[in-house]
């Protein structure tokens, strides 16, 4: 299908469907989306349901179904087994009040077979849903040295370098590969907070107590722009993220605000004045129409950014929180912060699936495995800890450094976790590895 023909059809849905997902109702417009009953079939609305983005998924997988008889959703049990998917079987598909809006049940039918085939042939060769714990085997491979406590690193999305962010208001970007040091990054930063590469690779930005963000290229490490000024932040910028499209950058800052920059004309295009602390970490979302924030307000805050409006106040945290993140396919996300715990949430409808307490003190930094199925964690106990996402099962306890654990990156491919310390380290995990 067309983007054009999507874009009609995902009107059209939107409005007989009077804005809200056929199953649960949800009614944020950036999380629903089309799927095609019968991707073989026309891009018509009666081959069509406008559902929550990660329930689209689902049914696209033969993961949901509907009976065609009673329009109530089957649900295969690795999916019934997930804390926020649980309610699933419980629900009756809306349908639109024009019949010729309403989705044909000859096609429902046929999906709906093929759902309970596939079912069947899950039980008849036994398929454990879950991944068992021992498929991670997290063996240290490398140790880089900064030489200055490490408060932020970060992976290019073509595992190449790595770059790190540093109390002696030094960015470095590091061969990824062999660890040998590429680039030493001179700014005005005071120290460096928060550094990241754009999604092409080519440029790297960071943040740090003087209000300003900086920019170098990565193949020559030139300084090329900064961004500051009227609009912009009055006090140190704690956190800063690239659009996935390269166009935008947000930062979060001491001064209590979050700032949309536009990179075609290094500008602000607005600000988000909502928290009432320091903005400690800034992530957008997969599809770039969401911003998270965390703070030091306690609040987590999800914001749409076409407009800028406040779509979501998170609250649960007892003390500040320091690291948000988005899971890869937009539809969780994490937080945490220095009341030790991890908190899980839905994007859609921002309710809370779980909370994790295994930690010893403040969590700094959280994230999610590229292919969403862990999470780490890193702690001010020293530790960096793995969880499985789907019950938040502690996978791994990583004795990792001599000093608190401030930020983590998992490699593009998933095979590595990178974390860094105030113990001016950074330590290279092999996720899959066998001991030397």
């Amino acid at each position: 299908m067309s983007q054009p023909d999507q874009s009609l059809l995902r009107e059209a849905l939107v409005t007989a469907y009077e804005g809200q997902c056929a199953i649960t109702g949800c009614a944020v417009a950036e999380a629903l989306d089309v799927t095609l009953i019968d991707p073989k079939a026309p891009a018509e609305t009666s081959n069509a349901l406008l559902l929550r983005a990660d329930l689209c998924r689902l049914f696209r997988a033969g993961l949901i179904a509907v009976d065609a008889i009673n329009l109530k959703v089957a649900v295969a049990p690795e999916v019934a087994a997930a804390p926020e998917y649980a309610t699933l079987s419980q629900q009756t598909l809306r349908q639109p009040a024009r019949m010729t809006m309403r989705c044909s049940r000859q096609l429902l039918d046929a999906h709906y077979r093929r759902f309970n085939l596939r079912q069947m042939a899950n039980r008849s060769s036994a398929v454990n849903p879950l991944p068992p714990a021992q498929t991670l085997h997290p063996v240290q491979r490398r140790t880089i040295s900064v030489k200055s406590w490490v408060n932020s690193i970060a992976y290019s999305r073509d595992g190449q370098y790595l770059a790190t962010g540093s109390w002696d208001g030094m960015a470095r970007i590091w061969r990824a590969e062999d660890g040998y040091l590429l680039h030493t990054l001179h700014a005005d930063l005071g120290e460096v907070n928060s550094v990241n590469f754009s999604p092409d690779g080519r440029v790297l930005v960071a943040a740090g107590r003087n209000q300003v963000v900086q920019a170098w290229r990565v193949g020559d490490g030139s300084p090329l722009y900064r961004l500051q000024g009227p609009g912009g932040h009055s006090g140190a910028v704690f956190s800063v993220a690239f659009s996935p499209d390269g166009l935008n950058l947000v930062s979060g800052s001491w001064d209590h605000t979050v700032c949309l920059w536009n990179l075609i004309d290094k500008q602000p295009v607005r600000r988000f004045t909502d928290h009432a602390g320091a903005v400690n970490s800034v992530a957008f979302s997969s599809t770039g129409r969401l911003i998270a924030t965390g703070s030091h307000d306690r609040n987590v805050r999800i914001w749409r950014v076409a407009d800028g409006t406040l779509l979501n106040t998170l609250q649960g945290h007892t003390d500040a929180i320091f690291s948000v993140a988005f899971s890869p396919d937009g539809r969780l996300l994490v937080s945490a912060g220095t009341d030790g715990s991890i908190r899980l949430w839905r994007v859609a409808d921002g309710s809370l699936l779980y909370v994790l307490q295994g930690n010893s003190g403040a969590v700094f930094s959280v994230t999610f495995s590229p292919d969403g199925m862990t999470m780490a964690s890193g702690d001010y106990n020293r530790s960096v800890r793995l969880w499985r996402v789907i019950d938040g099962t502690l996978i791994h306890n990583i004795n990792a450094h001599g000093e608190g654990v401030t930020s983590l990156a998992y490699s593009p491919d998933g095979k590595a976790l990178a974390s860094g310390s105030f113990d001016a380290s950074v330590k290279i995990w092999d996720l899959h590895g066998e001991p030397s």
